[in-house]
């Protein structure tokens, strides 16, 4: 009965617990969710204002921008809860499976109870009772039989109980099914805006391609832009210093813990000492590889895949524009692609910061081995997210196009050394 009791418990407490982790965390997905929308809509709401207010500019192309990749982060929350939704219900049926298999196996142990108790034939309990030998017999007989439908009572009881909390489960489950149906129908909803707003953005960029002006103002800003991503550039540098300084500064703390162990360590526990001290130190060898063991970066020059399939219009370096009268300065190359082209890594790397730009727009900054760092600019729709590790290959967005046309952007740094991508990608 105490087994039994133990049992049942245990399995109502981890439901109780899981449901209401899980509760928690839709609520807070579902918070994340409506700041997003609060914000698309405040976005929607300035667009609107300032569309009626001036003429097309780059400004608005910056709130189109903003507000794209906003109901992007949306569909991706939103995709990302369709499938937590999905493991959920996938854990809980099986859940349901294994507590409905318990309640069976507690029923079949009851049954063999009440076989075991008519060992003396197919008598009832008053049978029993009035075949006794003695009235002292008959009491014992009694007391057993009282005790054992009393005990009979509780079990039945507790079994209804739980087969009544795992159909509240399924009810719970059922919930959960809804809710997902429902997110599907939000992500459509959302899918059109976006298409919508996109649309919308390429129109406005159509018209000001025309405006000599708009791509002056244009330039300008990718001055400034360019500037921010080596200063986001230094930030990573300096970064990286401070986290290998800081894991000197903790592998030789923790050898010096070690030394002071093996000092205080008694004669018996020499060998386990010297076990835990080599597995210590393979840890401390550990804090300097914070990155994975990417291929060599610098072996790799002349030979790195396109990110894209296109031809280069702006080279490296100092550029002309007669129609202008201009002259800038290209960090990178800019590659001609179709919108929406899949923009692939060139190598292996952690994707250290993903960002957003006027002028620019969406970038993405990847470091790789030796120090490397390969930018990607003019993006249409980001597809990683800070801190993922990527191969070579590895699609991680889309191309945009800029006020000059469809294109991306790529710029190659070893350090703070602009280096020229061209001269690194694979030739055709």
């Amino acid at each position: 009965m105490v087994r039994l009791i133990k049992i049942i418990c245990l399995i109502g407490l981890l439901f109780s617990i899981s449901f209401s982790q899980k509760l928690s965390d839709i609520q807070s997905k579902r918070e994340e969710l409506n700041r997003i929308r609060k914000e698309i809509e405040q976005l929607d709401k300035k667009l609107k204002e300032t569309l009626s207010k001036e003429k097309q500019n780059l400004n608005v192309i910056d709130e189109y921008d903003k507000q794209v990749k906003l109901i992007q982060e949306l569909l991706k929350k939103l995709n990302e809860e369709e499938k937590r939704l999905s493991e959920e219900i996938r854990i809980r049926e099986i859940e349901l499976s294994n507590a409905e298999k318990e309640l069976n196996d507690l029923r079949n142990e009851y049954e063999k109870n009440i076989v075991n108790l008519y060992k003396f034939g197919r008598k009832n309990p008053f049978e029993l009772l009035l075949t006794s030998q003695s009235v002292n017999q008959a009491l014992i007989r009694y007391k057993y039989l009282e005790k054992f439908t009393i005990d009979r009572k509780r079990r039945i009881e507790l079994i209804n109980q739980k087969a009544k909390e795992v159909s509240e489960e399924k009810s719970k489950l059922e919930s959960v099914l809804n809710e997902k149906e429902r997110l599907k129908n939000e992500k459509s909803i959302e899918e059109t805006q976006l298409q919508t707003k996109i649309k919308e953005k390429r129109s406005v960029v159509s018209e000001l391609r025309k405006d000599r002006e708009a791509i002056l103002k244009d330039l300008e800003r990718k001055k400034q832009s360019a500037q921010k991503i080596a200063a986001l550039i230094d930030q990573l540098i300096e970064q990286k210093r401070k986290e290998e300084i800081a894991a000197r500064e903790r592998a030789l703390e923790r050898k010096r813990q070690q030394e002071l162990q093996r000092q205080k360590s008694s004669t018996e526990n020499k060998n386990l000492t010297k076990k835990e001290t080599t597995i210590s130190e393979n840890n401390e060898n550990d804090l300097f590889l914070e990155l994975p063991q990417f291929s060599s970066f610098s072996r790799m020059r002349g030979n790195l895949p396109w990110p894209v399939n296109g031809r280069i219009v702006n080279k490296f370096g100092e550029q002309r524009n007669p129609l202008l009268n201009t002259v800038t300065l290209n960090f990178g190359i800019d590659i001609a692609t179709p919108y929406g082209t899949p923009v692939r890594a060139v190598a292996d790397g952690r994707v250290s910061i993903v960002h957003w730009l006027p002028g620019y727009g969406n970038i993405i900054i990847i470091t790789h081995s030796e120090n490397y760092r390969t930018v990607y600019a003019y993006l249409s729709e980001i597809l990683v997210n800070e801190g993922d590790i990527v191969k070579r290959g590895d699609v991680i967005a889309k191309s945009g196009e800029s006020l000059t046309g469809e294109m991306l952007h790529l710029e190659i740094w070893k350090e703070r050394e602009k280096q020229n991508p061209e001269l690194w990608l694979a030739r055709r």
